[in-house]
């Protein structure tokens, strides 16, 4: 007679919160970047005039984003093992390069961006003026040659950072999409509807930054600005139809895929639906999708900027609900895996949010946003030589 033996195999999430931010920060980078390269890649004359707020917030939120990934180790150090085994079959691999030639690209595209201004800055004196000589290394050539010259480099970069943007935000998808394991997870289209929600998100905090900037640098929202946001609430509506069009796409596939997608469709219908159906795909989609169907809906900046922050909810939903709920269903057993995000992980996520938040400000508040049909407020001087 055989004895059968049966273990009680434990079971943990290792990818918790600060893993879905990071997919979340990198997502919104992505897609403020996509948008930014509008006008200076792609030729988009009316939205050249953001380009500046587009790529500082693209740089801002990729540099925090690895933060995450750092505060997640439990030896932070840990993370040069990908520098010393270098794996070329390995996606997290290509990753941590993919993590450093990204921002590398945009700060190129983004002094670009910002020379000439910086030079004519120049001749105001104080503060500002002593940074931009300083990121200026010297280069203060106003010559036509070298106006076209800018010209010229910020396309190269643009045109670079572009496919870029789009292997940084879809390798994580790719990560996520070749685990077999996960029924959650294995699907091509993982990469896709990563990078279709990256623009959900990132046109919708692109919106209310771009709103902010204008209102505290500019003093107002220009009717040409009015003009810009309705058409980005437009793009925005395009975005939320082709990533709801992919989320059921996804789902159908997930139940009908054998026994662990339908308990992986099962368990997203009756044990996570506040989360997927409510959050994500009702408040996050079909809100501010019903909402930005009016010509009109999208010239009422307040109901923009509720689409857009509904639009921000959602796409957090669905990181959390993809990289957290893939991992509760068990490989084993039938028990649900619970999982709480710690105080210290809940802290550390507002803590990287508020300084980017700072930052943010500061180099919005330093840098000279110039742009057509605009003039900064004048700054207040407290002292000789310096600017509030």
């Amino acid at each position: 007679m055989s004895t059968v033996h049966f273990f009680n195999t434990p079971h943990q999430i290792y990818w918790g919160l600060l893993i879905a931010l990071y997919f979340f920060y990198t997502g919104l980078s992505a897609g403020s970047f996509i948008l930014t390269s509008l006008g200076t890649v792609f030729g988009i004359e009316k939205y050249k005039k953001v380009s500046k707020v587009g790529v500082i917030m693209a740089i801002i939120l990729l540099a925090f984003a690895p933060l995450h990934l750092l505060f997640d180790l439990a030896q932070p150090g840990r993370f040069l093992n990908l520098f010393t085994s270098v794996n070329p079959t390995s996606a997290m691999s290509w990753g941590i390069y993919l993590l450093i030639l990204y921002p590398v690209v945009l700060m190129f595209y983004a002094w670009y961006l910002f020379r000439q201004d910086m030079v004519n800055g120049l001749d105001k004196g104080g503060m500002k003026a002593s940074i931009y000589k300083f990121l200026l290394f010297g280069k203060k050539d106003m010559s036509e040659a070298a106006k076209a010259n800018d010209k010229k480099k910020q396309k190269i970069f643009g045109t670079f950072g572009v496919p870029l943007a789009l292997l940084v935000h879809g390798y994580t998808g790719f990560i996520l999409g070749n685990v077999q394991a996960r029924a959650f997870w294995h699907t091509p289209l993982m990469p896709i509807i990563f990078l279709m929600s990256a623009m959900v998100s990132g046109t919708g905090l692109f919106i209310i930054v771009l709103m902010l900037v204008e209102k505290f640098k500019f003093g107002k929202l220009g009717d040409d600005i009015k003009a810009l946001i309705s058409d980005m609430a437009n793009l925005m509506k395009w975005f939320i139809l082709v990533d709801g069009t992919l989320m059921v796409i996804y789902f159908i596939v997930l139940w009908y895929s054998g026994e662990s997608g339908y308990a992986a469709g099962y368990f997203l219908l009756h044990n996570e639906g506040w989360s997927f159906l409510g959050l994500e795909n009702i408040l996050g989609l079909l809100v501010p999708f019903l909402l930005m169907l009016s010509k009109k809906a999208r010239k009422n900046i307040p109901l923009v900027v509720l689409s857009s922050i509904l639009t921000i909810i959602g796409v957090l939903a669905m990181r959390i609900n993809l990289v957290i709920g893939g991992q509760k269903l068990p490989l084993t057993g039938s028990k649900i895996i619970e999982y709480v995000a710690s105080g210290r992980d809940i802290t550390i996520i507002l803590g990287i949010a508020v300084a980017a938040a700072v930052v943010l400000t500061i180099l919005y508040s330093v840098l000279p946003m110039n742009r057509p049909g605009a003039e900064e407020k004048k700054s207040i001087p407290v002292s000789k030589g310096v600017e509030q």
